[in-house]
């Protein structure tokens, strides 16, 4: 069964921005960018032009392409073609038919004007990618990853509805003040701000959310370490006890 353009990115560990418009792929650990090119669109000097500032039909992808391009040559990635062939080579837009995926075309890219073209060097067979691929991956330790986390060059964003505890900021301060940079736990001091301050965090020994007040004999100040444990540290319980039995004897 032939294999359709995600199942290639998938295999070749590459990874586009979205996935149902991306014409392109990268890995930015192997830095290598790899473009879909038209079978028909190659000129005469095995040149394809993968993007002109000046067209008008700047569909879903365009922008994308344009950074990868843009990436791929400042920071001199990989890049690599893949020949799609399209349904109908009229239609705007283009939709693909099938995928050469017995080889790639190694490109090398070159801006001129308002134009980013890429010309072929040679034809490297798919087998010899995955197995590039694959060695790179090794070499650094990763070759038991199926899936590479890839990331993204332009985050997803969401927008979210919650509520939020209104804290008493004067609860806090006091609470800082009466530290003088040291955590209350450990002794240690906190690292230095740039205002000269020592930085520490206020933690509710028993959580707002479970009902805890907000009021000095229940806030405690901390040293990052310490407050992450105090959220998630296999110790936490016992570390609510110890924070106790500390603001118990500063009443004292």
């Amino acid at each position: 069964m032939k294999k359709n353009r995600t199942q290639i990115f998938n295999e070749l560990k590459v990874k586009p921005t979205n996935i149902q418009w991306s014409w392109c792929a990268t890995n930015d650990f192997l830095k290598l960018s790899i473009f879909t090119i038209w079978e028909d669109k190659e000129e005469d000097d095995d040149i394809w032009v993968l993007h002109d500032d000046n067209t008008e039909n700047k569909r879903n992808g365009y922008i994308d392409q344009k950074r990868v391009l843009d990436k791929s040559i400042s920071k001199d990635y990989s890049v690599f073609g893949l020949v799609a062939k399209a349904v109908d080579p009229n239609a705007s837009p283009r939709r693909i038919k099938s995928i050469n995926e017995d080889f790639l075309v190694k490109l090398k890219l070159i801006k001129k004007g308002s134009k980013i073209y890429a010309r072929k060097i040679r034809l490297v067979s798919f087998l010899e990618m995955l197995s590039e691929n694959k060695s790179s991956l090794k070499n650094h330790g990763l070759e038991d990853l199926e899936t590479l986390p890839l990331g993204k060059d332009v985050v997803d964003r969401a927008i979210l509805k919650g509520y939020v505890f209104k804290r008493d900021q004067k609860v806090r301060s006091y609470v800082l003040q009466r530290a003088k940079g040291r955590c209350e736990y450990c002794g240690e001091d906190g690292f230095e701000l740039k205002n000269g301050e020592r930085y520490l965090e206020t933690h509710h020994i028993i959580a707002l959310a479970s009902q805890g007040s907000d009021k000095l004999e229940n806030v405690i100040a901390l040293c990052p370490n310490h407050h992450r444990q105090a959220h998630f540290g296999l110790n936490a319980e016992a570390l609510e006890k110890e924070f106790i039995t500390i603001l118990r004897g500063q009443e004292g």
